[in-house]
């Protein structure tokens, strides 16, 4: 899917998008409560999940492909 061509809707970003982006900041920070680690790690740590979802990523070609079939 081209990212330039879709946009979530209003009710998309109200609900299941805000919900997600709420779930993940709780997470991360429940990781720095038990862990101590710093911001940059958890920086670091978002940088690395991010990679795979960039488009020319082999997780990204291989769930793509899932979707296909």
């Amino acid at each position: 899917m081209d990212n330039k061509k879709w946009a979530p809707s209003k009710e998309e970003n109200l609900g299941i998008i805000t919900c997600i982006y709420e779930f993940i900041k709780e997470e991360l920070s429940e990781l720095q409560e038990e862990t101590g680690c710093p911001d940059s790690f958890i920086y670091d740590f978002i940088g690395k999940i991010q990679n795979e979802w960039h488009p020319e990523s082999c997780h990204s070609i291989v769930r793509n492909k899932k979707k296909k079939n």
